[in-house]
């Protein structure tokens, strides 16, 4: 054979072995799936309660379509998860005001890794569940919205006249075919809030009474705000419970506080009755948020705190020691019922000069000023009036930690939106850097199984709160290493750190902390099924 020869056959051959190479690749790429979006190479936790496993996530037409090694998948958007923990997104069973957030709001709670939120507690709900639900649907926001119907909204609206009454038997019928109603339009169940007018005056055959119609409605609870959280707080759980036990439905505790230090010592006994309620076969659970301070005394004024009367803060006032001392003696008294200065943050002042005063607690503050805590909160209220707020450090650290490592305890931010509370914008990544991450009082995959797959379920969400392929795809990323919560009673806004990624249902709503612009969150109604 010529050289020329052996050339020619030596391309061809060459040509040849391109061909069936193309081919094959061709083949192989006909076969490899494609996806609208792959997550690569994260720790996946994916909510089971099963150890985290390193695995690439790939999402298809709003779903969960793949969870393993995909290297030879394709899709129309890659997002790196190397050294990152890939969980379901986070669902919030405990929001406030009704479920036409603002957008503030809403992106608010996808910087936490909400991507479901329950609203409607504390026995306040919008009334026509169908119609705002319909709103919803037709202008759809950033995460999945739910409601539930409070008790107390739908009181006020059936119940004339004296509303400190029981109502009447017909009213109470009107109620119950108003409740059933929401339920039918999608409600999750029923809300109370025992603290609050209306529902101070509700005795507990009413709450029984009304409860009783979620009986016909699979997945419908009675979420609670209880009667007192500052003293018997363990007959207010009983009766929680025993609406339970009574209707047979499941009961959910919402926020469990025991506030004061007076308080602090029935945390285990508070635990203890809903663990005998469980052993019952009464289905009760209870939320927290994790802060060893409340609402209503993040940044209110100092004299309110104190129930001082108005004119205890005028300097006209003190035209005797007499007057004086009186002043001093209550303050003192009303310090020690709190606990004492260390447990009270000043937030803001009155005078720029005192700027540097935010953040210390009055205890702080009497040491720097060589004044006793008494003469302290004095002379500050001389000095600022009304304009000077604190923080009121009134649940104790150790009783959460208990709260948190107990199995039948939720995860709620209580975000209210008008109260400026740090858990607004920082709960569910506080829970995880600070109580996972830093104290190691509980594992990674079990909080998020509790902040996922068990409130899915509680709620009967069929196919959300799991990484598995089938399942809505409501995802969060997020660094171990640096996710916490940055807001503090004087800064309520500042923004969390560490979750870099959020997707709903399938889309990216957060990409490297930076909102997309998109709105796939979905109207989330309760289920016969």
């Amino acid at each position: 054979m010529t050289g020329k020869n052996l050339n020619l056959r030596t391309i061809l051959l060459h040509i040849l072995t391109l061909a069936l190479a193309w081919g094959n690749l061709a083949a192989r790429a006909e076969e490899a799936p494609y996806y609208d979006l792959i997550l690569k190479g994260g720790l996946v936790v994916d909510g089971s309660g099963l150890p985290p496993y390193r695995a690439d996530v790939a999402f298809k037409d709003g779903r969960v379509a793949a969870i393993g090694h995909l290297d030879e998948s394709q899709a129309g958007q890659v997002l790196k998860a190397e050294g990152q923990v890939v969980a379901p997104g986070f669902i919030d069973i405990l929001r406030h005001n009704d479920i036409l957030w603002s957008r503030a709001e809403q992106e608010r709670a996808i910087r936490e890794g909400i991507t479901s939120a329950l609203s409607g507690n504390c026995g306040f709900s919008v009334l026509d569940v169908d119609k705002n639900l319909a709103k919803l649907e037709r202008h759809p926001g950033l995460l999945n919205l739910a409601t539930l119907i409070g008790q107390g909204s739908v009181r006020d609206w059936f119940v004339k006249g004296n509303r400190q009454h029981p109502p009447t038997p017909a009213q109470m019928q009107q109620m119950k075919d108003f409740v059933a109603r929401a339920m039918d339009q999608g409600a999750f169940g029923l809300s109370s809030g025992l603290g609050y007018e209306p529902g101070e005056w509700c005795e507990p055959a009413e709450l029984e009474q009304l409860a009783s119609v979620l009986t016909r409605y699979p997945h419908a609870a009675y979420y609670t705000h209880i009667r007192n959280y500052r003293s018997n707080v363990l007959s207010a759980i009983q009766e929680a419970i025993q609406v339970g036990r009574v209707d047979q439905v499941p009961v959910v505790i919402q926020h469990l506080l025991f506030k004061l230090p007076s308080n602090w010592d029935q945390t285990e006994s508070g635990l203890r009755l809903l663990e005998d309620a469980r052993a019952e076969g009464v289905s009760v659970y209870a939320s927290v948020y994790p802060y060893d301070f409340w609402g209503n005394e993040v940044q209110i004024p100092l004299t309110q705190f104190l129930y001082l009367r108005p004119e205890t803060f005028r300097w006209s006032y003190y035209t005797s020691l007499e007057k004086v001392t009186g002043v001093l003696a209550l303050i003192r008294r009303r310090l020690m019922e709190y606990g004492g200065g260390d447990k009270v943050e000043i937030t803001r002042t009155g005078h720029k000069r005192e700027a540097d005063w935010v953040g210390l607690t009055l205890r702080d503050l009497a040491k720097l000023r060589g004044l006793s805590e008494e003469e302290t909160v004095l002379a500050l209220i001389l000095e600022n009036g009304k304009d000077l707020k604190i923080c009121y450090h009134g649940l104790s650290e150790e009783g959460l930690i208990k709260k948190i490592q107990a199995p039948y305890v939720l995860f709620g931010s209580d975000s209210t939106g008008n109260i400026p509370h740090p858990r607004d914008v920082g709960a569910f990544p506080r829970l995880i850097g600070t109580y996972v991450r830093d104290k190691k009082v509980v594992r990674l995959s079990e909080i998020i199984e509790r902040l996922t797959r068990e409130p899915a379920a509680l709620m009967g969400l069929k196919d959300r709160g799991l990484l598995k392929p089938g399942y809505w795809g409501d995802a969060v990323v997020f660094n171990l290493d640096t996710i916490a919560d940055k807001a503090s009673p004087s800064a309520p806004w500042e923004q969390p750190v560490g979750v870099n990624t959020v997707i709903v249902n399938g889309q990216v709503v957060l990409q490297n902390g930076e909102m997309t612009g998109k709105s796939p969150g979905k109207v989330l109604r309760r289920s016969n099924q």
